[in-house]
């Protein structure tokens, strides 16, 4: 193993052995509830949580509570249950908060994985060649569906083999970090994310997934199959976390414009800043402390939400995400002249890289080379996974106002 790969991992393990994180993610937010959340927080609920209407992102009024932090871990199992329907905050800037923001998307797109890992892995392993010859075998015990698995034998296994099984569980886990150690073509960040990640997917896979793992690898012929079969399909959607590492680049990417725009917007509109002058105004600290306040009493705020959509399907959860990030900031009116003869023309909105191409005299505001790099990344891993994409900016020149929209089903 080459010195550079060495010290890859021993950068990596530093980095898992850290202390964990703040559970508490400082991120003043508005949580809408779904029809379910609703529900349960109206029998559950701690005292301390106030349910009212307010503003979603879109102007609609929902049920829901405002909380200036919310538990990384709690929010995390409240979105896989399908209780939340959006995120939303609204605040007069944004970068400060950096940290809390791509803590928030990541807890968001695990929560999802998680949530899809059982479906996929029972997909996947009904479909394999080791299970098909395991029926073929042995007709009178057929397994072709979860649902079909009793959940007293289930149970029952688990009583009687449950310190084997976390013995086969702590070997998986090595054979994977090996694997995903060995990979020479992954960054160190996405191993990171793999290896950190990956305990809590083999916790999240459903009882009955490993009782269907064990019957079968009890069977001596079938036993490194099996084990070979479900150790790569484990380490096949680990591949699904570099969304959440790309997302958060893109997300950042555009807060970071967006904020740019929106301090240029109130230091030439309120302060009389000359626009030449403005990208050298708003780099003074103080300065932008003047312009968060103007912010504060203009209520021109940075808007930044993340809005779950769950949909039931027969074959399992059809999950679509939309994240939104919208600011007031200054378009000039050449730029503002092309963009509404280019929402005339699509409805449907500017695609990012169009957007961009129309705003090269505007390239340092708009970040054109980031924004489209991290677009980029985040298109081939979406489709590469099978994951539907798609990110579009609505301008309004009229307002001064626009928005990103990333769509994604996974």
């Amino acid at each position: 193993m080459s010195s550079k790969k060495l010290e890859q991992i021993k950068s990596i393990e530093q980095k898992i052995n850290l202390p964990p994180k703040n559970p508490e993610i400082a991120l003043p937010s508005y949580i809408f509830l779904t029809p379910m959340g609703l529900e349960f927080f109206s029998k559950n609920a701690h005292q301390t949580i106030v349910l009212k209407r307010y503003q979603n992102m879109n102007g609609f009024t929902k049920e829901g509570f405002f909380s200036k932090s919310f538990n990384a871990q709690v929010m995390q199992k409240l979105i896989m249950k399908f209780y939340i329907e959006e995120i939303y905050a609204a605040l007069p800037e944004l970068l400060p908060l950096r940290q809390e923001i791509i803590s928030t998307n990541n807890l968001i797109i695990y929560a999802i994985l998680y949530r899809k890992l059982t479906p996929s892995l029972a997909k996947a392993l009904f479909e394999s060649k080791v299970v098909k010859e395991f029926n073929r075998k042995n007709p009178k015990y057929s397994m072709t569906e979860l649902n079909h698995i009793s959940t007293q034998k289930v149970e029952l296994l688990f009583k009687q083999y449950g310190p084997i099984l976390e013995q086969i569980k702590e070997s998986i886990r090595e054979k994977i970090t090996e694997k995903v150690l060995a990979n020479t073509y992954l960054e160190e960040e996405d191993m990171y994310a793999r290896i950190r990640s990956l305990p809590k997917f083999l916790e999240w896979i459903d009882k009955r997934v490993w009782f269907l793992f064990f019957i079968i690898y009890q069977k001596e012929d079938l036993r490194e199959q099996m084990l070979y079969t479900f150790q790569n399909m484990i380490y096949s959607y680990l591949e699904h976390t570099v969304i959440a590492t790309h997302l958060s680049n893109l997300i950042m990417e555009f807060v970071q414009n967006a904020e740019k725009a929106h301090f240029e917007l109130l230091a030439t509109k309120f302060l009389k800043v000359p626009k030449s002058e403005a990208d050298k105004f708003i780099r003074n600290r103080e300065n932008r402390l003047k312009l968060k306040q103007l912010a504060i009493d203009q209520k021109q705020n940075l808007q930044i939400s993340w809005n779950l959509n769950p949909e039931k399907l027969t074959s399992g959860h059809l999950s679509r995400l939309q994240i939104q990030i919208s600011n007031y900031g200054s378009i000039n009116e050449d730029l503002a002249q092309k963009l509404r003869r280019k929402m005339k023309a699509d409805v449907d909105g500017i695609s990012i890289a169009s957007f961009y191409d129309d705003s090269d005299q505007e390239e340092g505001k708009l970040g054109a080379g980031l924004g489209l790099l991290y677009n980029s990344y985040l298109e081939q891993a979406c489709k590469k996974e099978g994951i539907q994409y798609r990110c579009v900016i609505y301008p309004e020149p009229k307002t001064q106002k626009t928005t990103v929209k990333i769509d994604m089903t996974l």
